[in-house]
């Protein structure tokens, strides 16, 4: 948090000025050429696989440096596809320069006093991208930081087990060409610059130092051979998006001169000129042309530098943009009355100057961002998602609408607070702030829960009550508590190793889920990904062991394969968590030792197996219809609206099938084998081979 505290007079300008740190470029550049004056320039990067839009991390963001003195930019956008249940959906690609682009694809709302503004995008079908790739062209493009994101629609909600069905890959690559000038004419404050026009555009530049109000550009001794006035046209900046200020300047007078004013031109930088000719090809237009600047120092000037190391922002020395930038005013002790002012306008490349004539922060190339103290009201905030690498002023007046006498006397304490945080207000109680990383470029967003959306998840249009978070936390919580009955089952049948297997698995199921929910409902005994590891690894196992116990095998190979089974689901839990394989693998092999054994059985005992009616009717056909039920649920009927329930619903079949298809115990074990009690507290167990009996 930085803190500055300003004294607001009558008449003289305050101006904080905000520095945010420029990040390293993540495009690479691939071939260059020259002609005609002009050096092509191709960058590109990796392609990278798309996914359907639920918040901002299943976009794809791609990071290019645009050289200075770059005329146009040509954008390539190739697409390809890889799969069999492809299908023509519409992928939206979004620009931006200086930042991430701010999106939002589900229409959701944004937190109080934020500045949403509509991103520059385009949507187009993959066929029609497949047969010919789709090109965006940027003419005069501002130098620095450019992004692009990629995504396909919203998605569905349903969850979708990974591996499980065919699915399909939609492949995104951009190439940016980028044409720049190889050596630009240098325009110099009162020093006439002659140009002659020809077929080929004019490309000048000026350098704008700190404290310019105003830049003349003017046009003299015009002439062309074949056409009375000035046939030029000047266009003067670069373009941004998705908002653009570029200005032109358009000489259809028949004076031999015209002119362009600009208030306020960006500090600091270069400023882009380019003379065009409309006198047409071979005809020369020759004129003068000179700049004027006009100075203008505030009263006062305080400096605030963001840096990379800073306190207020990530110490990453790959961290690219701040997510969040947050200015605070307020307004401390005062004698101002009901009718007096504090203007504040946030501006980047150059601070808004004009407050004696106008209020609406508007400077030669930027849309400022107003705010306003009085009497009546003492705090002003605005929230900036992902602001733009630059230098950011902020400018302060007292401004008296009636009589400037009324501000003679008036005195005004301002109190600043600005912020760099990733995510405002850490995306509150029913959100996760995650940091994501595109080839090195850094930035953050908000993951929500409990049907809270938005870009800070601060809209609850489609949020769950609290009671409805309380029902999902039981229901998937209590659930588990069907494990106790093949607990039961396993220790009255002396499976003590699987009815321990079971239990591992109601313990981390209960909690991870106890931890895996949103604002109050939440207990988390471990870390989230300890939790969610041991549950995925119980579930597995569990079914390991269930189907290894059917399958009736000698004690010795049973406790092997166990331990086995048991360590190979650990392994491909860690390559992947997800892959529904890397669990059904190990359970299939299980399956076909099962059969193998039941038909070896059959084989040798020349009857089915297992021999009972009941056995089938009562036990095994509930259990794998139950079983069959649950993998239907779990792989087809998921959604993020229905997850608390059908889950729940999963966990109860899991149980239910496991104590079902448990096998009755082994003919030589009795019932509650080695937990036979006498009074005297003695335990007997009792040792199947030599029939003899241990006092322990």
């Amino acid at each position: 948090m930085g803190r500055a505290g300003t004294r607001a007079a009558a008449g003289p300008l305050l101006m904080l000025v905000m520095l945010l740190a420029r990040p390293r470029p993540a495009a690479a550049r691939a071939s260059s050429k020259s002609e005609a004056g002009l050096v092509s320039e191709h960058f590109s990067q990796a392609p990278q696989k798309l996914s359907f839009y639920s918040w901002y991390g299943s976009t794809r963001l791609f990071h290019f440096r645009v050289p200075p003195d770059t005329v146009l930019l040509h954008w390539l956008l190739h697409v390809s596809q890889s799969g069999s249940s492809c299908t023509d959906v519409e992928i939206t690609v979004h620009f931006r320069y200086g930042a991430p682009p701010v999106i939002n694809p589900l229409g959701t709302s944004f937190p109080d006093n934020t500045l949403g503004q509509a991103s520059f995008h385009i949507k187009a079908l993959l066929s029609t991208m497949l047969l010919s790739n789709t090109s965006v062209n940027v003419s005069h493009p501002a130098p620095g930081d450019w992004f692009v994101v990629a995504h396909l629609p919203p998605s569905s909600q349903k969850i979708e087990v990974k591996g499980f069905v065919p699915t399909c890959a939609y492949i995104f690559q951009p190439e940016m060409l980028a044409m720049r000038v190889v050596e630009a004419s240098i325009l110099e404050p009162d020093v006439p610059l002659p140009q002659t026009l020809l077929s080929n555009s004019s490309y000048l530049k000026i350098f704008v130092p700190e404290y310019t109000q105003e830049l003349r550009l003017e046009l003299q001794g015009c002439v062309s051979r074949l056409i009375l006035g000035c046939p030029v046209r000047l266009t003067v900046g670069a373009t941004t998006l998705p908002r653009n200020f570029q200005k032109v300047l358009t000489c259809t007078s028949l004076t031999p001169y015209c002119h362009l004013l600009l208030s306020l031109p960006p500090w600091g930088q270069w400023l882009q000129v380019t003379a065009e000719s409309l006198a047409g090809s071979h005809v020369s237009v020759v004129f003068t042309a000179e700049v004027a600047l006009t100075a203008c120092r505030p009263w006062s000037v305080t400096f605030h530098h963001f840096l990379q190391n800073s306190l207020n922002q990530s110490s990453d020395t790959s961290a690219g943009q701040p997510s969040q930038d947050l200015a605070h005013l307020d307004l401390g002790r005062t004698e101002i009355t009901n009718g007096i002012l504090v203007a504040a306008c946030i501006n980047a490349a150059s601070p808004f100057l004009s407050f004696n004539t106008s209020l609406n922060c508007t400077t030669a190339f930027f849309q400022g961002y107003p705010m306003f103290l009085s009497a009546s009201s003492y705090t002003a905030n605005l929230i900036i998602p992902y602001p733009e690498t630059d230098n950011w002023y902020l400018s302060l007046q007292l401004v008296c609408p009636e009589s400037s006498e009324d501000c003679e006397p008036a005195v005004a304490h301002v109190e600043t607070t600005l912020y760099l945080i990733p995510c405002w207000n850490d995306c509150g109680p029913y959100g996760q702030c995650l940091l994501l990383r595109r080839y090195g470029y850094l930035y953050a967003g908000c993951s929500c829960k409990a049907g809270w959306r938005g870009w800070s998840c601060t809209d609850n249009s489609t949020a769950q009550t609290v009671a409805q978070q309380r029902a999902a936390a039981l229901l998937l919580t209590l659930s588990n508590l069907m494990f106790l009955a093949p607990i039961a089952v396993s220790v009255h049948r002396s499976f003590l190793v699987e009815a321990s297997v079971y239990f591992y698995t109601m313990f981390f199921s209960t909690f991870y889920h106890a931890c895996d929910q949103p604002g109050e409902a939440v207990l988390c005994i471990l870390s989230y990904d300890t939790l969610q590891y041991c549950d995925f690894l119980g579930s597995g196992a569990s079914t390991w062991v269930t189907i290894l116990c059917m399958a009736r095998l000698k004690t010795i190979l049973k406790q092997v394969l166990l331990v086995l089974g048991t360590l190979v689901i650990a392994m491909s839990l860690q390559l992947d968590r997800r892959g529904i394989w890397n669990l059904m693998g190990p359970c299939l092999f299980a399956f076909v030792i099962m059969v193998s054994m039941w038909v070896y059985r059959c084989a040798h005992r020349h009857q089915c197996y297992p021999t009972s009616w009941q056995r089938w009717v009562f036990y095994l056909l509930p259990g794998i219809s139950m079983a069959l039920v649950g993998i239907a649920i779990y792989t087809s009927m998921m959604t993020s609206d229905n997850y608390y329930y059908t889950h729940s619903i999963w966990h109860i079949l899991l149980a239910g099938s496991a104590a079902f298809l448990l096998p009755p115990r082994e003919e030589q074990a009795e019932t509650w084998a080695c937990l036979q009690k006498f009074s005297c507290h003695y335990q007997i167990c009792k040792n199947d081979r030599d029939e003899l009996y241990t006092v322990t």
